[in-house]
């Protein structure tokens, strides 16, 4: 399809990038040939995903919950690029927090890594992104907020807050030609997930909710979020695509 060839030469930036559903999309869009710009705050492992990766891979340190972060990653980009063709918000901390535990701190960090870091970034892009052709941004939201899971309480509201800049954005940078999408996966069966909080109880009631009977993994994440970035997709904007094998409908 000739919507495949958009990518080939042009520069994408990934929050977080160098494991899970982030280094699937690192992945993916190496691939169809593009530049891959991807952060992280673990430098073994980011390191170790820019090597696997090949050399159109570039890995920055950076904790994009301090606004130091934000700005260093920012920077970096800068020295290497004038122009952003895709922007993918993808970084998240899901810490499982009871309603009756929250605190001012735990509060603050989840605001600064789930939603703050999505509006800071895309504001220190922002010319990068007019700049470029691709002229595409995509959110990565969940389906926890909808289904009012627990205890994901703050981690619900942060992550809800997307749909609303999401939206808001895109009627903002429109008239700029800049898209601003949202992709909302179900609970997908990254290793850290299933190192830590999978449960072959969790697997059962999944497959027993979902309409399709499979358990999601990160490669089935990355397509609709390329589709998103994509010319194939350049009259959506504003949109939430949720991925979840079937267990939530909009």
């Amino acid at each position: 399809m000739e919507w495949f060839r958009d990518f080939d030469n042009r520069t994408a930036v990934i929050s977080g990038g160098g494991e899970g559903i982030g280094l699937e999309i690192s992945r993916a869009l190496l691939r169809l040939g593009c530049n891959v710009w991807f952060c992280g705050l673990d430098r073994g492992k980011g390191e170790l995903a820019e090597e696997l990766l090949g050399d159109r891979a570039r890995f920055i340190l950076a904790d994009l919950a301090e606004i130091e972060g934000i700005k260093h990653f920012v920077h970096e980009i800068s020295c290497g690029t004038d122009s952003v063709d895709y922007l993918v918000n993808n970084i998240a901390n899901d810490v499982r927090i009871r309603f009756e535990d929250i605190n001012e701190g735990n509060c603050d960090a989840l605001w600064r890594v789930n939603l703050r870091s999505y509006l800071l970034l895309t504001r220190g892009l922002l010319d990068h992104l007019r700049k470029g052709k691709g002229k595409s941004v995509v959110n990565l939201g969940t389906t926890n907020y909808m289904l009012g899971l627990e205890p994901f309480t703050i981690y619900n509201a942060t992550k809800s807050g997307i749909l609303g800049f999401t939206r808001s954005l895109s009627r903002e940078l429109g008239r700029e030609g800049i898209r601003v999408n949202m992709v909302s996966p179900g609970w997908v069966m990254t290793e850290k997930q299933l190192r830590e909080h999978v449960t072959e109880k969790d697997k059962e009631d999944l497959l027993r909710d979902q309409s399709l009977k499979q358990l999601i993994t990160p490669e089935q994440i990355a397509p609709p979020i390329l589709f998103l970035l994509s010319g194939a997709a350049s009259a959506i904007t504003g949109q939430n695509l949720v991925v979840d094998n079937g267990k939530y409908m909009q």
